[in-house]
This record gives structure tokens, C-alpha cells and sequence, in this order.
């Protein structure tokens, strides 16, 4: 083969590899955006008045839900607690079923208003024993993760703090310092 036949070879195939290159590396973010949103996204959901009572009602709570509400990106939701059989631990993870529920799999939740209430079926009367509002942009894995596994004692005040829970009296003397 010619010298001059290789060497316009050799100069065709650089200019195409400085044409393909920088094609390549524009269509690179696009293959990570795409990775991150399939492990991030664990099969989002898209939370609506129309889906709202049958994906609710989906959830594994041990507790009995008592109402639930959805208004302008905020999820209202009371758990109910009957009887005395109920350990904190029980309450706490089904708290923190709700918040990864809320923050991990949907997509437009920005604020969740949990309660915890309890229901006196003799008086006919329902008591608030905790209240957490938990928003998206101060959630973090790790609040969530300290509230799953708390145990039957009281709260840590950071956990109280970055979830804005509230005990109510009737909590603390029933559930914590009976």
C-alpha cells in the first residue's frame, strides 16, 4: 500500500473519532439521568385525589388508618391505635412506613401531617398521642432509619426535632413513663 494512501487513511479516521467523541460524551449525562431516576426512584408514584384511598390502603400499617387527606402537595394521615396491646416501637414503625412511603416512593409529597390517635370506643372519643410534621426538603434516610428502629422508649430530641414530633400528655403517660 502507498505511504501517502495510509497516512490520508490515519487522517480520516482522527477526524472522525474528533466528530463521534464529542457525540459520545453529550449523550452521557442523559445515561446517567436514566440509571439514577431507576435506583432512586424504586417505582415512584404519583399521588392524586383519584389513587389517593387505593394506594393508601396498600400499605402494610399494623395500625388502622383513620383518615386521610391530599391537598396542594400535602398528605394528611391518622393512624389509630385501639385497645392497650400497642408497644411505642409499633407506633414508631408505622410512623416511619408513612415517611418512607411520603418522601421515598412518590414523587410529589412535599409535606406529610402524621397523628397518632387513640380511640376510647367506651367514652366515644379519640385522643392525639403523637403528631409529626415531616417535610421533604428536611427529611433525611437517617431520621427515617432512627425512627424504624427506636424501640419502646422515648424519643431522641434530634429525631423530635427533625420531624417536628409532638407528644401529647396522654402519650407520655400511657406509652412512655406508664
Amino acid at each position: 500500500m502507498n505511504r501517502s494512501w495510509l497516512i490520508g487513511i490515519a487522517m480520516l479516521l482522527t477526524a472522525a473519532v474528533a466528530v463521534i467523541l464529542p457525540r459520545l460524551a453529550s449523550l452521557e449525562p442523559a445515561l446517567q439521568q436514566s440509571r439514577s431516576v431507576e435506583t432512586l426512584g424504586r417505582g415512584s408514584t404519583t399521588l392524586a385525589n383519584d389513587n389517593l384511598v387505593d394506594v393508601i390502603s396498600k400499605l402494610p400499617f399494623s395500625l388502622d388508618i383513620d383518615s386521610v387527606g391530599w391537598k396542594n402537595q400535602i398528605l394528611s394521615l391518622d393512624l389509630k391505635v385501639t385497645g392497650n396491646d400497642h408497644e411505642p416501637q409499633e407506633l414508631y414503625q408505622n410512623m416511619a412506613l408513612a415517611v418512607s412511603f411520603a418522601f421515598q416512593d412518590t414523587e410529589n409529597i412535599d409535606q406529610l401531617l402524621l397523628r397518632i390517635v387513640a380511640e376510647d370506643k367506651w367514652l366515644d372519643s379519640r385522643r392525639l398521642l403523637l403528631a409529626g410534621d415531616i417535610r421533604r426538603k428536611e427529611w433525611s434516610l437517617q431520621l427515617q432509619q432512627e425512627l424504624q428502629w427506636a424501640g419502646n422508649g422515648p424519643l431522641p430530641d434530634r429525631l423530635k426535632k427533625g420531624f417536628r414530633i409532638s407528644e401529647s400528655e396522654l402519650w407520655r403517660k400511657q406509652f412512655i413513663y406508664p
